[in-house]
């Protein structure tokens, strides 16, 4: 017997029912995030000229690592059902008070301590506060909103007034005066130049890291979605080696050349190889079926044909632009791009108010109804696009326009797929093959109207492979067995796999980013420098998502958020509880003032007022919800770099930099939108 067969769960009990990898992640908060987080990350690279440079992302770095420690915090409170509003002044409070304890005493000084003490003292007033701060919710019965929001004022008054008070002024003193400085900068403020550190080996070990992951977490995926066949075929394993050297081979073919003869050759190589890698794998270890009857119900066809209709709008839409215009839009908008722009949005329309199976037909007053929320729409999207226009220029437009229409359109696609997938798994491997040739499009079209390496080699290439696995994906799919039921073993090695991939990829960034080679040098690169914060920041989140996942006191906080009542019923200790996750916060912001104050040295009073609401956004972003009971600490570290990168994104894209909390606020609400929306579909696919 198979091990496949293991365990077949019951169809009348869906709790139990068996989900495919997809269905697995896509039920996760964070996973809108991490898509966001992508699509984000690919449009300022492709608008600004240094974003995907070490040099640009170090800042980025930089800014989501202390946003991104009070961020996970937060959300472990938000997900326990509360708020605190004084997270953001808490900061600056308690960076200032350890600068306070280490300046000398004098008429206008501090305590003259050294930092041995101060840091542990200050650590203790953090801890005083988040008691208080819980306390003050459990014995009043006040909302959280309201006690927090009262000692955010607090805190901003006493930063202000015993600033002023202490040493006549809003700039404290300086941390680097206090004793024991040279031990704990290196703990709080230690930072690694990246140009002092030369490793010619860097590049290869990146191509192998980021190749080598992205291999592993393909065979994952297969190990998770198809059923093992009892006895393995030696000849798909030749396949599978043969394949994946013609894929190395045609890559390095690629980056060899510019040429647009050498990378057709290269593509046709890099396209047909990993089909035959894929395929193979899926012969030398899976069970094979006989291909079903097609069956294409026409809500299928409606929405896959409105994908590709999406897709050539953003075409259309990157061909009428000047890609070199760093012009205001509102000067050089022609009246030929408008009806690019309204009939975009109105098949938008189309496709989100239709009803599945039936086109808008029928008896008047339903065409009517079809008509007005079409048209709501086209003008909603003409005037979003109009707001942006005040923000960006003819390039960042174009950007903005492509981007949007082309993920709408492979959005599309992808619900396309499996709505298909209900009917039968023919229909869904022609939908998928559909989608991967709408890929090989996009990739060519990409690479015929850029002038740059990036886009013609790296981005041509990038989407080469995904073409490449989403049609041997479809090949699979069409001729091999999906898994019905649970398998130990092949979960098992899925799980390591994953989490191999996923190491070998972070790793190739990471000796991306850390080193340099001589030709760099010598090309004059701009000087950039990692700081520790990353690493505190990488340490809470990891320490956050265990601590929610695989403690007894992560069950708590999602119980007391769900439902408080219920909690202490079966004897959760809530008011504890809230109070410990106050107190966390409160520890999150000693840890963040500290950091600031060894990277500034100084701090001023009006630090950190006002960053609570970024912390909230971040949480947000990440899949947090604000009724509690539901999120992800490491979803919240990924809504931090989401705002991070757009902070960074929108100086390096050279837009007006004035606008930022307008694209902060849409990505709020876009995040919020598409995380219900996933959700949702995600739900109804089980």
């Amino acid at each position: 017997m198979s091990d496949a067969t293991v365990a077949v769960a019951p169809a009348d009990d869906e709790r139990l029912a068996y989900r495919g990898v997809f269905q697995r992640l896509l039920v996760r908060p964070e996973i809108g995030a991490i898509i966001g987080a992508a699509a984000i990350w690919a449009f300022f690279w492709a608008v600004a000229r240094e974003f995907g440079k070490a040099g640009g992302i170090l800042p980025v770095l930089a800014v989501a690592s202390t946003l991104g420690i009070m961020a996970v915090a937060v959300s472990l409170l938000m997900i326990g059902g509360e708020f605190d509003l004084s997270s953001g002044a808490a900061t600056g409070t308690l960076g200032i008070v350890t600068i306070l304890l280490v300046k000398d005493v004098g008429e206008l000084g501090g305590a003259g301590l050294s930092l041995f003490i101060a840091i542990p003292l200050s650590l203790v007033v953090a801890l005083s506060l988040g008691w208080f701060n819980g306390t003050m919710v459990e014995r009043t019965g006040l909302p959280s909103f309201i006690v927090t929001l009262a000692t955010f004022f607090m805190l901003r008054g006493f930063k202000l007034g015993f600033s002023k008070l202490i040493i006549d002024n809003i700039t404290v003193g300086r941390i680097d005066e206090g004793h024991g400085y040279d031990f704990w900068v290196k703990i709080f403020g230690s930072t690694w130049v990246r140009n002092d550190h030369q490793f010619e080996a860097r590049d290869a070990v990146y191509t192998v890291g980021i190749l080598g992951g992205i291999t592993v977490l393909v065979l994952a995926f297969y190990e998770f979605n198809y059923l093992r066949k009892e006895r393995f075929n030696s000849a798909g394993l030749a396949s599978f080696v043969a394949g994946l050297g013609g894929v190395i081979a045609g890559i390095a073919v690629m980056h060899g050349t510019d040429g647009t003869g050498g990378n057709l050759a290269a593509g046709v190589i890099i396209g047909l190889s990993g089909v035959i890698a894929v395929f193979g794998l899926a012969v030398w270890r899976y069970e094979p079926r006989s291909l079903g009857a097609l069956s294409l119900p026409s809500d299928v066809v409606l929405t896959a044909g409105g994908g590709l209709a999406l897709i050539a709008a953003g075409f259309l839409c990157a061909w009428q632009f000047d890609v070199n215009s760093q012009e205001s839009v509102l000067d050089v908008a022609s009246a030929l791009r408008w009806p690019l722009v309204v009939v975009g949005g109105g098949l938008a329309g189309l496709i989100m108010f239709k009803k599945r199976g039936a086109q808008i037909s029928g008896d008047t007053q339903q065409q009517i109804q079809g008509i007005v929320r079409i048209s709501t729409v086209a003008l909603g999207t003409a005037f979003g696009i109009y707001a942006f226009m005040f923000m960006t220029t003819e390039q960042g437009l174009r950007a903005i326009l492509f981007a949007a229409f082309v993920m709408a359109g492979f959005v599309l696609m992808a619900m396309a797929s499996t709505h298909a997938g209900r009917s039968s798994a023919t229909a869904k491997s022609i939908v998928q093959l559909v989608t991967s040739v709408a890929v090989v499009a996009l990739a060519f079209f990409i690479q015929g109207q850029s002038g740059t390496p990036k886009f013609r080699t790296e981005v041509f290439t990038i989407l080469l492979v995904v073409a490449m696995i989403i049609a041997g994906w479809a090949l699979t799919n069409a001729c091999f067995t999906a898994r019905r039921a649970t398998d130990a073993h092949a979960d098992q090695l899925g799980s390591r796999l994953a989490i191999g991939g996923l190491v070998a990829i972070f790793v190739g960034l990471g000796i991306k980013l850390l080193f340099t080679t001589d030709a760099e040098i010598l090309a004059g690169i701009p000087r950039a420098q990692f700081r520790v914060e990353f690493l505190w920041f990488a340490g809470v989140t990891a320490l956050a998502t265990f601590v929610l996942g695989r403690t007894k006191f992560g069950s708590w906080i999602f119980a007391v958020g769900g439902n408080k009542d219920a909690a202490r019923q079966i004897g959760v200790p809530a008011a504890r509880t809230k109070t410990q996750l106050f107190m966390i916060v409160s520890v999150a912001a000693w840890l963040v003032g500290l950091l600031l104050a060894f990277r500034l040295n100084t701090l001023q009073s009006g630090t950190g007022n006002g960053l609570e609401f970024e912390y909230i956004i971040a949480a947000v972003v990440g899949g947090t919800f604000l009724t509690g009971g539901y999120g992800s600490a490491f979803g919240a570290s990924i809504g931090a770099f989401i705002m991070a990168m757009s902070k960074q994104g929108i100086p390096a894209a050279r837009w007006n930099s004035d606008w930022r909390f307008a694209f902060l606020g849409l990505i709020l609400l876009a995040a919020v939108i598409a995380n219900n929306f996933i959700r949702t579909k995600a739900e109804e696919s089980r």
